[in-house]
């Protein structure tokens, strides 16, 4: 009897834990060959703005097109707004060898030459199909506008786990950013 009882009490236990929680960050980021780092203007990418129903650290995906699933077991591992700027600060020195460019907040550049703060208005994964990101982007220059665009773009999401997911995501970051650099003086 009591081998039973010890056989029921660990299929219990082992019925009540829940599985680890996932840390995902962007991806793997793309180290293709970049412009030679130059002296260069001085460049903090941010503030970055996202909608409030992804400022979190909790992975979210709509589902249904209305219903929204918000991952407990999968999640960034920072926050979207902090990863973005960094994910773009540092493509943006890759692809224009830009010596010193840094993600908002710093603490390096006491007065940057130039400043690039990102409105997301939108990124959204629909379900494990595709993600879209909109975001509108301004860069300054003592506080004057020099150029100021909208980027709309999707990426398909190649399986359907939140790895991929995760994926997609820092591949549209890094489309932002080329447009980004690309538009740049």
């Amino acid at each position: 009897m009591k081998p039973l009882l010890a056989s029921l009490a660990l299929l219990l236990a082992a019925c009540g834990t829940t599985p680890p929680i996932q840390f995902f960050g962007l991806g793997p980021q793309a180290v293709a060959d970049g412009a030679p780092a130059v002296a260069g203007p001085s460049l903090v990418v941010g503030p970055v703005g996202v909608p409030a129903a992804i400022d979190r650290l909790h992975m979210v995906r709509l589902v249904d097109g209305v219903r929204v699933d918000v991952a407990d077991g999968h999640r960034w591992v920072a926050p979207l707004k902090t990863e973005i700027a960094r994910r773009i600060a540092s493509d943006v020195a890759r692809l224009r060898g830009y010596g010193r460019v840094v993600a908002w907040p710093q603490a390096t550049l006491a007065e940057p030459d130039l400043s690039l703060p990102i409105d997301v208005q939108r990124l959204e994964a629909e379900g494990f199909e595709r993600v879209t990101l909109e975001a509108v982007w301004t860069l300054r220059k003592g506080g004057k506008d020099l150029i100021s665009r909208r980027f709309v773009a999707s990426e398909p999401v190649v399986a359907p786990t939140h790895a991929a997911l995760a994926a997609a995501h820092g591949r549209l970051v890094d489309a932002l950013a080329r447009d980004i650099a690309a538009a740049l003086p």
